[in-house]
Parts: structure tokens; sequence; C-alpha cells
């Protein structure tokens, strides 16, 4: 029952047709009795600006920032927290009263969603396709949890400033181009890119450099061509759906101040995914 004193959460992107955030926090907001309304905003980059000032306009209490906004939203806010600083991206915002505040629980939701699979991070190769948003949460992510990153990016530039960002949290390095010299030494494959939201899209790697013994992370869910074909070989597979839970956890909590149903909204999530 939606009335004058219900609270709305959102989530700006382009896409958000395939967004699961709003039954993931729907169902936790009904089930512990909260006046809070989730609902997704698709905002095209030349209105992104002005769909972060209808924050304050609309007095709507906070939003998640997904593809493309993550960097460029920053801008327009009144506050970062520390870790989105340092990240350079946000994927969660709080309109505390007027004042918006950014966060970043990307990163932690991927670190969880490792941890969630009996994955430990320290230690392991981890080879980090992309440059954007997301990819810069998942290295900070792995470099403070004592993971060694090998970044790769189809425009050099965006991964060797993605390695001066984060060259003091550990070791980073850039990848000029991809090879089975290069995956044979990997741990842990991700495909932190966008490749996979679209039916159409190429993959992000080629099957052929994977190996049976690697992990392949995607951080784009249900399932993409490159996790079936990851499959097939033999990895283990992890996709977006644990960074999705544990990132939207957490903002949850940011949110509401208060502690998220977990076990609701994780399964929640996989009921939707295994219809």
């Amino acid at each position: 029952m939606i009335t004058g004193k219900t609270k709305i959460i959102g989530i700006f992107g382009d896409p958000v047709e395939h967004t699961l955030s709003p039954l993931i926090h729907n169902e936790a907001f009904q089930y512990l009795g909260l006046d809070y309304c989730y609902v997704p905003f698709h905002v095209k980059k030349e209105y992104l600006k002005d769909a972060v000032f209808a924050i304050k306009a609309l007095n709507i209490k906070g939003v998640n920032i997904t593809v493309p906004h993550k960097e460029v939203v920053i801008q327009y806010l009144d506050e970062v927290s520390e870790e989105a600083k340092y990240i350079g991206a946000v994927n969660t915002i709080l309109n505390n009263e007027g004042t918006l505040k950014g966060f970043n629980t990307d990163s932690q939701g991927f670190v969880l969603s490792l941890k969630d699979e009996g994955i430990l991070i320290k230690d392991k190769k981890f080879l980090v396709l992309g440059a954007g948003g997301a990819a810069k949460a998942v290295v900070y992510g792995v470099l403070k949890e004592g993971g060694e990153v090998y970044i790769y990016n189809r425009t050099l530039s965006k991964a060797w400033a993605t390695k001066e960002r984060f060259n003091n949290l550990g070791l980073i390095e850039v990848v000029n181009t991809i090879d089975k010299s290069v995956t044979e030494r990997m741990q842990v494959i991700v495909n932190a890119t966008s490749l996979g939201l679209k039916k159409d899209d190429p993959m992000p790697l080629s099957p052929e450099l994977l190996l049976s013994e690697h992990i392949y992370c995607d951080i784009v869910y249900p399932e993409t061509p490159l996790m079936k074909e990851a499959e097939k070989i033999g990895c283990k597979v992890i996709g977006g759906t644990g960074m999705l839970l544990w990132q939207a956890i957490a903002a949850f909590e940011i949110w509401t101040a208060l502690q998220a149903p977990v076990e609701i909204m994780k399964k929640t999530l996989y009921k939707v995914l295994t219809k």
C-alpha cells in the first residue's frame, strides 16, 4: 500500500529492464514491514544530471546507480564515502535530508560473493577485464583482500589509469594483449565489463583461453554465453548474482539503517532466477 508517507528508493541506469533489484528490495521491505517502495528509472546519460537533482526535488530516499553512470554521477553529489572516492565510482546514493552522499557497495559485494563460494582471494592472481566503475570496485576489493590484479581493457589508457589509482594497495599490472600465456598464469578471470547484458554482445574473452582449473567470474547476471562455455570447459563459474545480492544487502542497510534480512533477499533472488 503506497501512501504519502511511503519512502521511494530507485535505480538509475541504461538499460534497467533486466534489473532484479526491485524484486529483492521490495520483498525485504515487505518482510520487515517498512513503508518503502523500490522502482527502476531508465535514465539516459544526457539526463543523468537532471535525474540526480530530482532525487532532492522529489524527496527520493535513495537510489542505486548502474551502468553507465557509476563514475560520472560523482560530480553531482554533495558527499562521497572514502571507499567510493578511492574507487572513483558510486553505486548507491543516500538522500539525508537534502544532502546526497555516494557509496560503493559493489566492492564488498564482489568479495562476499567469492567468500560465499568458499574462495579465498589472498595470493590469487586475478585477470580483470574492463576498467569502468564496476571493474574498479573489483580491483579495489581484490587488492584489499591480498590478491594480485592483472587488468586488461580495450582502451589501454584506461587500464593504465586504473593501475595508477590502485598502485599503492598491492600488485597490479596492465596486460597489453591476452593470449594463453597470460591466462594460464591466472587462477581467477573476471569479466567486469557490461558485455553479456545484451543478447547480441560479443564475448569479452575467447573460450579457448580458459582452462578447466580457472575460476571464471562474471558481474553480469543471470547467465552469459561465456559463463555457459566456461561451465562446458569445467571451470568453477560464479555469476553476477552473488555480487548483486551482497551489494544490495549493503545498500539496504545504508538506506534504512537496519540489518538487512539476508536470507529473505537471497531466497527472493534465487527463486526468480530458477523460474
